[in-house]
């Protein structure tokens, strides 16, 4: 009964650290936004979207995006499977927050170039650190992480390989759709670089912290 209790205390302690972290996502992701130059590659079909069909929200497009990510997870590993169906909640999740952390924000201005990049440095850390919080819990994973593990499992090649793939084709694919239909390629820019290249490298750095917290709280509890 007492390892019950204790397992039962782990899950929901590793849940709410993984919605903290998309709440700080959300919140990263709208940095992008105020600062007008460009999002993460994962995030630039959406934000493509959201310029063509400006009558829907970037929130709504992010949450569509995801959810053909998750299509082409289940096309590869040909078949449905319980976590798939947590992969569609936190979806809807993460996309509410984008929702609901924009109004906040309203108040964030970058006027010049230079406040527009460090705009974009500040979003980068805060996303980071959302991602950070996600993944050190241990709990579940986005679509965008699930598909591209299915593919890497499929292939047989590094899981980090197969992101960095993955993101040059969602990124080229939103300046394509992006120059065709707007006429420029605004959703791809030095924030878009910055996140390419700044992200992965403060995430790890992070989970060292992270890691390190979480051994000595169960070394605590045990």
């Amino acid at each position: 009964m007492k390892t019950i209790t204790k397992l039962n205390k782990s899950f929901y302690e590793r849940m709410f650290f993984y919605i903290i972290g998309l709440l700080i996502m959300s919140v990263g992701s709208n940095l992008f936004l105020k600062a007008a130059l460009g999002v993460a590659p994962s995030c630039t079909i959406a934000l493509a979207l959201s310029e063509i069909f400006p009558s829907h929200s970037y929130a709504v497009f992010n949450f569509l995006v995801n959810s053909f990510l998750l299509l082409c997870e289940i096309a590869v590993v040909k078949k449905v499977e319980k976590k798939q169906a947590v992969q569609l909640a936190l979806t809807f999740l993460y996309s509410l927050f984008i929702q609901w952390t924009a109004s906040p924000l309203r108040f964030i201005t970058a006027d010049t170039m230079i406040a527009r990049v460090v705009l974009s440095f500040a979003a980068c850390a805060v996303l980071a650190t959302g991602i950070s919080f996600t993944v050190n819990s241990g709990f579940a994973v986005l679509p965008m992480e699930g598909f591209v593990a299915s593919l890497s499992q499929k292939t047989g090649k590094p899981f980090g390989t197969i992101r960095v793939y993955t993101e040059i084709s969602i990124t080229i694919i939103s300046g394509i759709v992006s120059i065709i239909c707007l006429g420029n390629i605004s959703v791809v820019g030095i924030g878009t670089v910055i996140a390419a290249v700044c992200t992965g490298t403060i995430t790890n750095l992070l989970s060292r912290f992270f890691t390190r917290g979480f051994l000595l709280s169960r070394a605590a509890a045990a």
